[in-house]
């Protein structure tokens, strides 16, 4: 692993034997991962010529770094979650090696680090892979370091044993956490389908009560705190119900065909959900919406007898967020099919009601 990187000079110092020799001693002491992060970092930082470090763990399935730990002699803030190429770590990842960087011009992600500590001395960016037992890039050692490195071999070896541990520690919150979310997800789906049959088992006549309890029941499944039913009144749009106190929505609000930014969606027959309404968005977003701080919709067009008679809407605010986008989508259509089923079937018993009424009481 040493070999892949070309002389330099980096890291002058002392050895770590006995920082690294506790450090180690935590992988097998059952502390949380949380303090093993970082504890790791603290004990890297104390090799004299390290300005910066972190841990990063790399999702493939999302193309970003989470953050793990950080340890900075300077004022230097990374976010929680980091776009893969927005950082140089992504050439640990591509390349699966070492990768090193002069810092020199760099004004980026580094740019706290450059308008601050590295004025003062020349700095270069040193990337430390942490593989799975397979040998793929999982997450990565970041370091911001002092151009010199006279025991660049005994550090890096160090650092070498510190990737190792690191890797099967990693490799366990991966597990523990894909185990959790499977659990969460298996959780959420038999809730969720206790619901969906509580809902269509419904005996009652009363369709106004029905569709309350579909955002009543809905609210709390998705965890939004506003649910809409828009209803198609002519050429216009009204909220027909409303769930959740939020001031400047209220029942029998109408707005206008363009206003409504339901005319190019409601034609296809699936969820349509946005999550964070950005300036990209801003298009398919009603106006009204958007200055009460909505931050993220759920909307399904209800059709009846193929024709669009109204919206099942969910809406989170501020900086909420949509979780589980792939998996609240599917619960939601069948919520949004459930629904139009019983209007459907609803107005069916009706004019059947009245057809029959009609042969028993002929109109002269």
């Amino acid at each position: 692993m040493l070999s892949e990187l070309a002389p330099n000079h980096y890291f002058s110092g002392i050895s770590l034997t006995a920082d690294l020799a506790d450090d180690l001693h935590s992988f097998a002491s059952g502390l949380p991962s949380e303090h093993i992060w970082n504890q790791t970092v603290q004990t890297i930082a104390r090799i004299p010529e390290i300005i910066t470090t972190w841990i990063f763990e790399y999702l493939p399935e999302s193309q970003n770094f989470r953050l793990l730990a950080l340890q900075s002699r300077s004022e230097f803030h990374i976010p929680e979650l980091v776009s893969k190429y927005s950082v140089p770590c992504h050439h640990v990842v591509d390349s699966n090696m070492i990768f090193e960087m002069n810092l020199v011009g760099e004004e980026s992600f580094f740019q706290p680090l450059t308008e601050t500590f590295l004025e003062k001395t020349s700095a270069m960016y040193l990337g430390y892979p942490i593989r799975s037992d397979i040998g793929t890039v999982i997450g990565v050692i970041g370091m911001v370091v002092e151009d010199k490195f006279k025991h660049k071999f005994k550090n890096l070896k160090l650092i070498d044993v510190i990737a190792d541990q690191l890797s099967q520690e990693l490799i366990r919150f991966k597990n523990e956490n894909l185990i959790s979310q499977t659990l969460n997800t298996a959780s959420f789906v038999k809730h969720s389908l206790a619901e969906l049959f509580r809902l269509l088992s419904s005996r009652s006549n009363d369709l106004t009560t029905i569709c309350r309890n579909y955002l009543q029941t809905g609210t709390r499944l998705f965890g939004l705190p506003l649910g809409l039913i828009a209803s198609k009144i002519g050429d216009d749009w009204e909220y027909s119900l409303v769930e959740g106190n939020v001031h400047g929505i209220f029942e029998g609000q109408r707005f206008s065909k363009e206003e409504s930014k339901f005319a190019k969606n409601n034609e296809s027959p699936s969820a349509i959900i946005l999550n964070k309404t950005a300036e990209s968005f801003t298009p398919r977003v009603r106006t009204h919406l958007l200055e009460l701080g909505v931050s993220c919709l759920m909307e399904f067009p209800l059709k009846v007898h193929n024709q669009t008679i109204g919206v099942l809407g969910f809406y989170g605010l501020k900086d909420q967020e949509i979780e589980s986008v792939e998996l609240f989508q599917r619960v939601f259509e069948l919520m949004g099919i459930g629904l139009a089923t019983t209007i459907e079937k609803h107005n069916i018993d009706l004019l059947s009601k009245i057809v029959f009424l009609e042969k028993d009481y002929p109109i002269p």
